[in-house]
């Protein structure tokens, strides 16, 4: 595991659901998507995910100000709701979060799902990530389907 790194306890999930709104928010305002999953998901639905994948979290002075998701899915590894703390942004949390969850899995094949408007697309792409496919869900919002595989 990457140095800050570690796995969520059930301790930290309303911390983490906290951090996910607020990262979140921008693109649910973006994409005129105030009913996006990432906003509305609650307490109960985040620890039964945590009961069924992996969560990660890293955090500076005490305070969570990232984390990242991943779970086994067809062979490989979905990775899902990376997410950094606005003020913590531009300082390789996203990197290694990525990275630890990475080495979580046992497998070839990594995959994710993001928005087309998203920040975090070059991010993946120096990662080894690439675009796979592209789903569009409204005029607004289209869903951009990646994987990297090692």
């Amino acid at each position: 595991m990457h140095p800050g790194i570690e796995k969520a306890d059930r301790e930290d999930l309303l911390a983490i659901l906290r951090l996910q709104k607020t990262v979140f928010y921008e693109a649910g305002v973006r994409y005129k998507k105030p009913d996006m999953q990432q906003l509305t998901q609650t307490i109960e639905e985040l620890i039964e995910e945590w009961r069924n994948s992996v969560i990660l979290k890293t955090a500076v002075d005490g305070e969570i100000v990232g984390s990242v998701r991943g779970r086994l899915r067809g062979g490989g590894c979905y990775v899902g709701k990376l997410i950094v703390h606005p003020d913590h942004r531009n300082r390789g949390i996203g990197s290694r979060l990525m990275a630890a969850v990475e080495e979580e899995f046992d497998v070839k094949v990594f995959e994710l799902t993001t928005a087309h408007l998203e920040k975090s697309i070059p991010l993946y792409e120096r990662l080894g990530y690439r675009i796979i496919g592209r789903e569009k869900v409204t005029d607004d919002f289209i869903l951009i389907h990646m994987r990297k595989e090692k």
